[in-house]
């Protein structure tokens, strides 16, 4: 992919391969104008260089070979590829290795079409399989970038692999296995759990937390108890005192703080958690969890091999795209990833691979009730019902000056789009103010009208007792948190905006300022979120577009 810089940098090519293959400390804007090198001279010779570090039997040039291809190939390179693959007289490993690139690139070749170009495709799998075992070895991004693919198999193809890894005798294999103990089907669960039994002792200080875990969580019966017998067996076989050393072991394991900070709730009810760990090198490891409260846990993915610049600018990146968070305790932030794992479990929804790779982290030391109870509050309780409550709800407009209520909108959109559109079509029909002052001033009074008689009819029409209980939630839930950070001016006004909306206060909605605010603002703001909406789903043609007509 060409990358655009110009100019006439003094590195040869050689000597970047050279940098690139022996030097593990290259910082991101050196490595980039490196790129910016080689893709100047791509056609010219640079390419076949880096194929002939490919070839090479040193595993430092088959990294860095492999690293500047998945940087720089594209459809033109798609043919030499293909046929480096067909070359009987290159490795097995260096063909194997360019699968996904292939693979990126759309070529038949990809995943089993590769195999009958292999000298000896049995040895060269093998070799492939103890690669893999190597990257998981690394950290947790080798094992979250194997587990994507795991998941992504066909059946079948996923049982031969868990089966390997069972008879693998390589404790390394432990890291694949024991994640997908947490978000596979039952069949799978049982192959993971015969898996980590043929595995044995080697790899107990992992086996037995994972399967101690998985039966104080799984609902499964017939799974908690070939999970208790296969655990059983496993402490039968190793010395005494191992179960203890093995718990000992995991804790050791643990990291320091580095830090943690949370974003405020949005309209949506999607919330940003964000944790990272000091690592024995200085640099940064940490996962990011997305979490949205009627669902739980909806993504994550992990970061490594960070310095504190970098995650400072990870933190602006998000910030500018509407993630604003807070610095807050690691206690907090971990209370509140409990809370969104718990959802997961009651509402039924999988967790995503890559958390189960990261939960001996996330939730180290938090094994039992009374570790858990310890944790800070991540919703306050709501006010009193009284006269003070009800005369402090009245200003719940207010909190709409504050940037954490931005985005609060009515939920889901698409139930308040008639209204939206009926309120900025009728923008056309109203009289052009070009009359004078008094025209002017009958057309903002006519919209005003229209305004409030569809606030009234959306009030009725969509706000039902499940609404007013979530949006109540949500409000305690960003009350906690800007009381934890040390917020707490309009916290009270949160508090007694949630009593009133809470179904159990049988207050009218037309006696609250708050629906009626967020349903106005919903209105008026309607184009501009239909226009976002349109984008998520890649699709204008449901946008109307008599919106952006004037008269």
């Amino acid at each position: 992919m060409p990358r655009g810089r110009k100019g006439s940098p003094q590195e040869s090519v050689d000597s970047i391969l050279l940098a690139i293959s022996r030097r593990e400390d290259i910082d991101p804007n050196t490595m980039s104008h490196y790129l910016d090198r080689l893709d100047e001279e791509w056609a010219e010779g640079a390419r076949e260089k880096v194929l002939h570090l490919l070839r090479s039997n040193d595993a430092l040039a088959q990294a860095a070979a492999l690293r500047i291809l998945s940087e720089l190939s594209t459809d033109f390179d798609l043919e030499g590829l293909e046929d480096f693959v067909t070359d009987p007289t290159v490795s097995d490993l260096a063909k194997l290795s360019l699968s996904p690139i292939l693979k990126e690139l759309g070529s038949e070749m990809a995943d089993e079409g590769i195999i009958e170009y292999l000298n000896d495709p049995a040895g060269a799998i093998r070799q492939m399989q103890m690669r893999l075992l190597e990257l998981v070895g690394q950290n947790e991004m080798g094992v979250e970038t194997i587990l994507e693919d795991v998941v992504s198999m066909p059946v079948e193809r996923r049982f031969a692999f868990i089966n390997w890894l069972g008879n693998s005798n390589d404790p390394r294999a432990a890291n694949l296995l024991v994640p997908l103990l947490e978000n596979q089907t039952g069949k799978v669960v049982m192959a993971v759990i015969d898996a980590l039994e043929q595995l044995g002792p080697i790899s107990i200080n992992q086996t037995i937390p994972a399967l101690n875990h998985l039966i104080a969580t799984s609902s499964n019966r017939q799974l908690k108890q070939q999970a208790r017998t296969v655990l059983g067996r496993l402490t039968m076989q190793s010395m005494l005192g191992s179960e203890d050393a093995a718990m000992m072991e995991a804790r050791q394991q643990q990291y320091p703080p580095y830090q943690a900070r949370v974003s405020s709730i949005d309209g949506s009810g999607t919330q940003l958690i964000m944790l990272s760990w000091q690592r024995p090198d200085g640099l940064i490891k940490g996962v990011n969890i997305l979490y949205h409260d009627q669902k739980g846990i909806k993504d994550c993915y992990g970061l490594d091999e960070m310095d504190s610049e970098q995650w400072d600018n990870l933190v602006e990146d998000l910030d500018e795209q509407g993630f604003s968070s807070f610095t807050v305790s690691f206690d907090y932030a971990r209370a509140v990833v409990l809370e969104a794992r718990a959802l997961n479990r009651r509402t039924r929804t999988r967790l995503p691979i890559a958390y189960s790779i990261w939960r001996p982290l996330t939730e180290a030391g938090l094994r039992d009730k009374k570790a858990q109870a310890s944790l800070p509050a991540t919703h306050l309780e709501p006010m009193e019902f009284n006269a003070e409550t009800v005369a402090l709800a009245r200003h719940a407009d207010e909190l709409y000056r504050l940037k954490e209520f931005s985005s609060w909108l009515y939920e889901p959109v698409e139930r308040i789009e008639p209204f939206i559109s009926r309120y900025w079509t009728a923008q056309n029909a109203f009289p052009a103010s070009t009359g004078g002052r008094r025209k002017s001033k009958l057309k903002v009074q006519e919209q005003q009208s229209l305004l409030e008689e569809l606030v009234d009819d959306a009030e009725v029409a969509l706000i039902d007792d499940k609404w007013r209980a979530t949006y109540a939630a949500r409000l305690l839930r960003q009350a906690a948190l800007l009381q934890h950070v040390g917020q707490t001016e309009s916290v009270p006004l949160m508090r007694a905006t949630a009593t009133l909306l809470a179904p159990e206060s049988n207050v009218a909605l037309r006696e609250q300022a708050f629906p009626s605010m967020l349903l106005h603002v919903s209105i008026e703001q309607g184009p501009l979120r239909l226009m976002v909406e349109s984008l998520r789903s890649g699709s204008l043609s449901s946008f109307p577009v008599e919106f952006f007509q004037q008269d």
